[in-house]
């Protein structure tokens, strides 16, 4: 979204900026500045945190000046995840209106950001009774009941949802998710394919497809050409890639053509796995008939069985394995370590579940201090905590300032650990599908890919599952993985 006219003569985003950076300035500035950036703002977080700031400024010189302003400024903090600024204004709301159901879900998705489930539950629960048949407020009562864990109850409540608003894809997919945790693929595959209905969600390159080719349901590809898009995450995309060379057997015995459509870091690190008639184009070049997402395979190849599946399928580029051996064992020299265990403790903030998924710093350090081990990274921009690390007298090293291949350099440094340590995420899907030894710390209600309750998962032989008791405990998750790597350096 581009910024209007910079002349304040012409532009009133300019002269209220220009007003409302002056130290008198009014509370009608301060609103009508606030409105007129949310106005604009689109998807743009900085313009939306800019109009959030003026909001707050024009509530707090006049809590008066216009009846509908605690609500914007509570859900623009909701759709920032600026949970404290959420929780304060819902809670102002709720004090003046005990059955406002929109300050209920806000607070309760506030509360449930720090865990109090059973307050957030509450706070949903009196918004359905205040809105009762509303599917958004059962849409969210069931998702808290899903972080609980509580599986069978969120499924009730979200075929409610359905049963209200047939057409709800968020309810659909939700609904996928936990049909597929549970092995029931064929329902949970079909339901997944909901995502497709998230038009504002799809990125440019399924939309360039969208208008020149049609969705495969999984007809027949004679003389035809398919382009199969990588989606979502890049640990989505690590967990689907096995199915590629699958699919282009049925398409060879069909007489069609496929074509993977991908580009960034994991693109090297794919190439290696497809048959020579399925390339890997980097840009739409291809007009095709059809197009589908990574993610349909399942669906579209029939696979309503995980079993057999857990075989390792990617590989390290040889070169990038050799030039990685150098480097850790030049590390390892003359150190007592004879062991390497690589380590991803969080992921990317901006994930929806990253608070949950991640372990605390101080509550991991127990397990580094396992004599005969040296600690590997693996995820980039680390470096801070890892100094902090050596400060005292851990041996973790990060080497990943020499990633400069992508995803190849992360498989070349796995293959030469012993080890992986890590939370829920594409670290941990690279590690499966390369079958290198892997201990994955989870939360307790994590991703479908890894079930419910199995130490195992079907899906990598090499991984074992750790999972949380309960809501936050990485104690017992921490201790048992401890007790591993004791194993493996008396081994």
């Amino acid at each position: 979204m581009t910024d209007l006219a910079i002349d304040p003569a012409h532009n009133p985003l300019a002269g209220l900026r220009s007003r409302v950076a002056a130290p008198d300035a009014t509370t009608g500035d301060c609103c009508a500045l606030g409105q007129l950036l949310l106005q604009h703002a689109g998807r743009d977080k900085d313009r939306q945190r800019e109009a959030l700031a003026a909001l707050v400024r024009a509530y707090r010189l006049d809590p008066s000046c216009d009846p509908t302003l605690l609500h914007t400024i509570a859900q623009t903090a909701f759709v920032l995840r600026d949970w404290s600024l959420t929780d304060a204004a819902a809670q102002l709301l709720l004090s003046h209106n005990a059955d406002d159901a929109n300050a209920l879900i806000w607070r309760a998705a506030a509360v449930q950001q720090r865990d109090d489930f059973a307050l957030a539950e509450q706070l949903l629960r009196e918004a359905v009774r205040v809105v009762p048949g509303n599917p958004v407020t059962l849409h969210k009562l069931a998702l808290c009941v899903k972080e609980q864990a509580r599986f069978a109850e969120a499924e009730a409540l979200l075929r409610q949802v359905l049963t209200l608003s047939p057409d709800n894809a968020h309810a659909l997919f939700d609904l996928s998710e936990l049909e597929i945790r549970t092995g029931r693929f064929a329902d949970g595959w079909a339901h997944y394919e909901s995502r497709v209905g998230f038009g504002g969600e799809l990125n440019n390159a399924q939309q360039a497809l969208a208008s020149i080719s049609a969705h495969w349901q999984g007809e027949s590809l004679a003389g035809k050409t398919l382009v199969v898009y990588g989606e979502q995450g890049n640990g989505d995309c690590l967990w689907a890639v096995r199915f590629l060379p699958h699919l282009a057997e049925r398409v060879r015995r069909e007489g069609g053509r496929v074509i993977f459509g991908h580009d960034g870091p994991l693109r090297h690190l794919f190439e290696r796995i497809l048959p020579a008639d399925l390339p890997l184009e980097t840009s739409l070049d291809t007009r095709p008939d059809f197009h589908c997402g990574l993610m349909s395979l399942p669906l579209r190849l029939g696979v309503f069985d995980a079993t057999g599946w857990g075989r390792p399928y990617l590989s390290a580029d040889p070169t990038h394995v050799q030039a990685w051996r150098e480097r850790v064992d030049a590390h390892v020299t003359g150190t007592h370590a004879h062991r390497k265990v690589g380590l991803v403790w969080n992921g990317n903030p901006d994930h929806i579940r990253d608070v949950r998924r991640s372990v605390p710093v101080a509550q991991l350090e127990p397990l580094l201090n396992v004599p005969g081990v040296s600690y590997f990274a693996l995820s980039p921009g680390r470096g801070e905590t890892v100094a902090q690390w050596r400060e005292k007298g851990l041996d973790v090293v990060d080497m990943t300032g020499h990633f400069q291949s992508g995803f190849d350099d992360v498989a070349a440094l796995l293959a030469n650990l012993d080890l992986v340590l890590t939370i829920d995420s594409g670290p941990a899907h690279l590690a499966g599908a390369l079958g290198v030894p892997t201990c994955l710390m989870i939360d307790h209600v994590s991703a479908w890919f890894w079930g419910d309750e199995s130490s195992a998962t079907p899906w990598y032989d090499s991984i074992e599952l750790v999972r949380q008791p309960a809501v936050g405990d990485w104690t017992p998750v921490v201790a048992h993985v401890r007790e591993r790597i004791v194993a493996l350096v008396r081994n």
